[in-house]
């Protein structure tokens, strides 16, 4: 897919249950390699059963295109740092800053406590999330694929943000600025 290896980071304040550390990274790898999948799909312009394709994703990702542990540093704060295929760890960084960025927005929110703040940045946040999905259904469309193929699509994607975003709001995630690496 790509030579080029991009870092994910996040930093964390509070500490973590073994629960939450494995659900955050489980998650996070799930993302990573569904968009994986999608993105190999897009490469091969040939359409296959998107359900098994998604939900059988870590099948499909060869060893070394898998997300790596770069880094643990395991107090407060934490300091976690992961390795991927640039091209993916661009799409699922810009999911996750954008689900820390509301959970952020939620905090001032409840700070603020006003209802027109409130409702704007409630839209800015879901017209973001919302690109980065309509990106998807659009690559999904262009492959051929039917509505019923794509709502799985989505599900299959939606399903391990929403986990990521519960965990990072409790947790005070937030994600660090992209570091690249070439592939050795």
């Amino acid at each position: 897919m790509s030579d080029e290896l991009s870092e994910l980071g996040f930093d964390a304040v509070e500490d973590w249950s073994v629960e939450d550390f494995y659900t955050f990274f489980h998650q996070v790898n799930i993302l990573y390699n569904r968009l994986s999948v999608l993105e190999d799909i897009k490469l091969k312009q040939r359409q296959v059963q998107l359900k098994s394709a998604l939900y059988g994703s870590l099948s499909r990702i060869s060893p070394e295109e898998r997300l790596k542990v770069k880094s643990i540093e395991i107090h407060s704060p934490g300091d976690f740092n992961l390795l991927g295929v640039d091209k993916i760890i661009g799409q699922v960084r810009e999911l996750i800053k954008d689900l820390t960025y509301r959970n952020k927005l939620d905090r001032q929110e409840k700070e603020e406590a006003l209802s027109h703040q409130k409702e704007m940045n409630s839209l800015k946040t879901m017209a973001g999330k919302q690109k980065v999905l309509a990106n998807q259904i659009q690559l999904m469309k262009s492959l051929g694929y039917d509505q019923e193929q794509i709502e799985i699509g989505i599900k299959a994607l939606a399903d391990p943000l929403a986990q990521i975003e519960e965990i990072s709001s409790r947790k005070n995630v937030t994600v660090k600025s992209p570091n690249k690496q070439s592939k050795a």
